[in-house]
């Protein structure tokens, strides 16, 4: 289900129901020649559309413009930084309003520069805020009243990665900046949107010289692992 499209009655059985709410987050940056300029919101935003074709959730508002810090190239290539304190303001007020709707499992798919990324900072900083706004107006020493009457503030809200829900060999997708994960990624799941014609035989830039390695095959596969991970995740 998307919230754009649901009916009041639709959002109130849902949040009754305990319905999981996804959230697609990625920047606009460019990544080469040969890639679009959404590829980090692309990635995530195609294994939600399809988390929410096999499973019951709730798609939630994404995420598609972001801080990079303008490190892959200018506003010309299609750099947009996003600046990350109007980010942050945006993302927790729209984390505010699903939790105002009675939603308490809010995951958010998140996909550019990792968990350590400012991107995913500005994410989980806004979901630390809600967790401690919503505990300290209980009053002081909530923790030590029977666990049925403690609100589960501090698990509501995760930011995960398109792996979360793999593990081993099967979560070492070699995603890296435009280079070969991202690029079978593209090929395989929009594969008119990939250009392999306009990337270089020798790429001047070092993060696209195993780009051209990439195949559709390698794409759809890492699409499917972590689709099917998070359809199992949810189930």
């Amino acid at each position: 289900m998307k919230l754009w499209e649901m009916l009041p009655e639709q959002v109130r059985e849902a949040a009754r129901k305990n319905t999981p709410v996804l959230i697609a987050a990625g920047v606009i940056e460019y990544h080469g020649p040969h890639l679009p300029i959404g590829t980090d919101f692309l990635i995530a935003h195609s294994i939600v559309e399809e988390v929410a074709r096999r499973c019951e959730c709730v798609a939630a508002p994404p995420l598609i413009l972001g801080p990079t810090g303008s490190w892959a190239a200018g506003p010309l290539d299609g750099e947009f930084d996003f600046p990350a304190e109007p980010f942050f303001h945006y993302v927790k007020a729209e984390l505010r309003g699903l939790l105002d709707m009675g939603f308490r499992r809010i995951l958010v798919l998140q996909h550019h520069q990792g968990p350590e990324g400012v991107q995913s900072l500005c994410i989980r900083r806004a979901a630390s805020e809600l967790a401690l706004e919503d505990g300290r107006a209980r009053g002081h020493s909530w923790g030590q009243r029977p666990p049925a009457e403690q609100p589960r503030v501090f698990d509501r809200i995760q930011v995960l990665a398109p792996t979360s829900f793999l593990s081993g060999e099967e979560a070492q997708i070699p995603w890296g900046h435009g280079s070969l994960g991202e690029t079978g990624y593209i090929l395989g799941v929009y594969p008119s949107l990939a250009k392999m014609e306009n990337l270089p035989a020798k790429p001047n830039i070092s993060w696209l010289k195993e780009s051209g390695k990439a195949t559709a095959e390698m794409g759809r596969r890492w699409f499917d692992l972590c689709v099917q991970s998070w359809v199992k995740a949810l189930s």
